[in-house]
């Protein structure tokens, strides 16, 4: 059936979902989302003229991607523009973003000789197929936006200005451009970006499961009914108030697709107003999936929970895959504990409920979990490789020891509320965190790292702390702030690709912050008034170059910014791991220990001082690259004390590739401690330590470094290594071999004035240890040696021929 909008006056479009093959033509407003699903086309014909309404909503429904009002296509949009009958797309109002625009979402869309005008962008491609032919795109907040690894974009003979950004290619999207003009653009014209890698989402093994055991259609269980084995659901199951579904460990409850409206979306569900108890365990989680052969997101709809607000539903050790909402409750007293939700349309959607979930994975999902008039508890999830991470809305929002990764746009929206938000991670997503219209709330102890866009935006906030956050390697700005009263103090702030803060109306004080190294300005004033910003390190910049303000441009304000801090700002780690690449700029302490987890690289930069709290450490499981310079050492070393073992070490395990050079590692347990790791020292200083360095395999290479006063300068456990051009002097012990000394090469070091020995052969080792060609001091070698000519039955250092006279060896020399 195709249906044909062709009109004289405006008129309304069809709102919602579109469902046969429809022809818009003439003049048609668009007052509500229009969705076009996949296996349907939207054809609009030459000369139409298509108003979309202003309207920011708080709508629910997960197939659409903004709170503004949008065209999302699923499926096929045609648009039959020509040169003397253009198309034009426009907000009512015709002001910048009051419109969202076109979302190509996973479809296609050909437009031809058309304007787009008024939207926050223009066209949004997502995963999706675009040709654009004669377009003009003005007057957007963004002109063209294209993400995702699968996205097609062909822009020919097109115009692309006036916008506050132009052309937007994220995430390895692909797009080609001919005779395009693309320029005039007020804040920037074109800018691409790529994470460090997409945020991967692990596939959830299938179950097999028992035969169906149990089937119901439409059916309501009274009393309390109890789930196990394998289940299938082919309508809709109704648990009354005042009776309990208990799902057993194990289960799997499978839901057939029945779409009577053909909008795509399944119907069949569960719907709970007594109580729910899903709990399985991490060797028999519980399933709730699809049974359809082909699986998809949609399938069916959701674990509804309504009206249950006495006794707490628990769902804990679940999987729940293919909905259209995971799980959706109202009115309602939920904890959802250890659950992984992939593939839905949106994983968790609740209003008017107390919700507490920890532990849970939300990821592939289009959005990862919508609140809204809630008291929230939401601790230790990943959500990641979302469209949409998280969006809370008039929520008491308690968010702590979370990682928003990787999603296509924001990691965590918050409008409203009061929301306390610490030691949290986001990292590669579009947008890390977007705050608006709070009222209160801390934003503490956080990290917002290589978001592509920004890392953390504020806007009409009021009485907001921003205190102890790492915000570092951001696409454009680091923190981004308009229409807003807060403090901002004691952040790490650096390296973010054009502005540390972007500032247009603020009324507070930023300081106590240290700004290094962020592209273009630590400070970007774009409004009139005034901003306070005493008792800042600039990263040893004048402050006067780094700043955008007055100075600059007239029609700004001033930026003050006396009593700045002749060094870094002390700023304590805030998060317990590394899960992706960060690098520590100036003044870095490390309260608790902290792991660089599997394929994350930490960077530290010359001259940057890192003190350890007692018995805090690193534990490096990725990679380590520490490079000083002689001129700007790296220095590792105590918090609170100047004795041996006053923090832990420096622990590297399987973290290949790493590097350490001019270092300074003192006051340590050990220095440094490497395992199955090739690794890289030069240039360095160990002294202090109750052990400089000690590592286990290798390969590792020590070259011109000095160990001083340790009891123990190297020790090497079962090692392969080559140890040459080194000073290893005042030490208890230079070097101890505990075990299979045979992989190790020593030479050209200066092994003289150690207490005890230069080299110490333990008692398990049996293989001889070439050390050949070192300094021993004066006298008689083997006096500063233990080894089998002291104890018989351990191995022979072989120190012969050796050197008559000291070398040029230890920090700054030279082979």
């Amino acid at each position: 059936m195709l249906v044909l909008c062709a009109v004289s006056a405006p008129r309304n479009a069809a709102a919602g979902v579109i469902g046969a093959d429809t022809v818009w033509q003439g003049e048609v407003s668009v007052t509500d989302d229009i969705l076009v699903p996949a296996g349907v086309t939207l054809t609009v014909r030459r000369g139409t003229t298509v108003r979309v309404a202003a309207a920011e909503s708080t709508k629910t429904d997960p197939e659409y991607l903004s709170p503004l009002t949008e065209i999302t296509v699923r499926g096929r949009l045609v648009v039959e523009g020509t040169d003397a009958a253009p198309v034009l797309f426009s907000g009512e109002g015709k002001k910048t973003g009051e419109w969202a625009g076109i979302i190509v979402d996973h479809g296609t869309a050909t437009l031809l000789d058309c304007r787009i005008t008024g939207a926050d962008a223009a066209i949004t491609v997502i995963d999706g197929i675009l040709r654009l032919k004669g377009g003009t795109l003005q007057e957007n907040r963004y002109g063209l936006t294209a993400q995702g690894r699968t996205s097609e974009v062909t822009v020919e003979e097109s115009r692309v200005t006036g916008n506050d950004y132009g052309l937007f290619t994220l995430q390895g999207a692909r797009v080609v451009t001919r005779g395009t003009t693309v320029a005039g653009n007020r804040k920037k014209d074109t800018h691409a970006a790529v994470a460090r890698e997409e945020w991967p989402v692990k596939s959830l093994a299938p179950v097999a499961g028992p035969p169906v055991g149990r089937r119901y259609r439409d059916e309501v269980l009274r009393g309390e009914t109890v789930w196990q084995g394998r289940v299938q659901v082919d309508g809709i199951i109704r648990v009354p108030e005042g009776s309990r579904l208990v799902v057993m460990p194990g289960t799997i409850v499978e839901f057939s697709k029945k779409d009577t409206n053909g909008d795509g979306i399944g119907e069949n569900g569960i719907m709970v107003q007594g109580r729910l108890v899903a709990k399985g365990t991490p060797r028999l989680p519980i399933v709730f999936r699809s049974a359809e052969a082909g699986k998809a997101m949609g399938d069916w709809d959701s674990i509804n929970i309504m009206n249950s607000a006495g006794a707490q539903n628990i769902i804990e050790y679940c999987r729940i895959e293919h909905a259209y909402r995971g799980l959706h409750f109202h009115f309602s007293n939920v904890a959802v504990n250890e659950s992984a939700l992939n593939d839905n349309y949106r994983a968790i959607q609740f209003q008017e409920s107390v919700v507490a979930m920890t532990g849970n994975t939300l990821c592939g999902n289009r959005s990862g979990v919508q609140g809204r008039d809630s008291r929230v508890l939401f601790t230790d999830n990943l959500v990641c490789a979302n469209l949409m991470g998280g969006n809370f809305f008039r929520t008491e929002l308690t968010a702590r020891g979370n990682r928003f990764v990787g999603n296509a746009k924001e990691g965590l929206r918050v409008r409203e509320g009061v929301a306390a938000i610490t030691e949290n991670l986001f990292d590669a997503n579009r947008y890390g965190f977007l705050v608006a219209d709070t009222f209160y709330g801390e934003i503490n102890r956080n990290s917002f790292t290589n978001n592509l866009e920004i890392g953390i935006s504020m806007k009409n906030v009021d009485n907001l702390q921003v205190r102890g956050n790492v915000i570092a390697g951001n696409g454009f700005s680091g923190l981004m702030v308009q229409d807003a009263r807060a403090v901002i103090g004691g952040n790490l702030i650096s390296d973010n690709g054009e502005r540390g803060i972007g500032v247009q109306t603020f009324d507070g004080e930023v300081s106590g912050n240290s700004f290094i190294h962020n592209g273009r300005y630590a400070i970007d004033l774009d409004g009139k008034k005034d901003l306070a910003a005493p008792g800042n390190w600039w990263g040893g910049d004048d402050p006067e170059k780094v700043i955008l303000d007055r100075q600059d441009d007239p029609a700004r304000g001033v930026v003050r910014h006396d009593g700045e801090m002749s060094e870094p700002v002390p700023f304590a780690w805030p998060l317990p791991s590394l899960l992706t690449d960060i690098t520590w700029r100036g003044a870095m302490t490390v309260e608790r220990p902290v792991t660089v987890l599997p394929g994350a690289v930490l960077s530290v930069a010359p001259g940057t001082t890192v003190r350890f709290a007692p018995e805090a450490g690193l534990a490096v499981r990725g990679r380590l690259l520490a490079k000083g310079t002689a001129d700007a050492k790296i220095t590792f070393t105590s918090l609170t004390g100047n004795e041996a073992s006053a923090w832990d070490e420096v622990l590297l395990e399987y973290a290949t590739g790493s590097e350490i050079t001019h270092c300074v590692f003192e006051h340590a347990t050990w220095g440094v401690h490497s395992h199955f790791t090739n690794l890289s020292v030069k240039d360095s200083l160990f002294s202090g330590n109750y052990g400089g360095m000690r590592f286990r395999s290798g390969p590792v290479r020590i070259e011109r470094s000095t160990f001083r006063g340790n009891t123990i300068g190297i020790r090497s456990y079962i090692g392969n290594a080559v140890i040459t051009d080194n000073t290893i002097t005042g030490n208890e012990t230079g070097i101890f071999v505990r075990e299979k000394g045979g992989g190790l090469a020593i030479s050209r070091n200066n092994l003289a004035g150690n207490s005890g020995y230069g080299i110490r052969v333990g008692d398990f080792n049996d293989e001889d240890v070439d050390a050949r060609g070192n300094w021993w001091g004066d006298g008689d070698p083997s006096a500063a040696i233990f080894d089998g000519r002291n104890e018989p039955g351990i191995g022979i250092v072989r120190f012969e021929p050796h050197l008559n006279g000291p070398v040029a060896a230890g920090v700054g020399a030279t082979p």
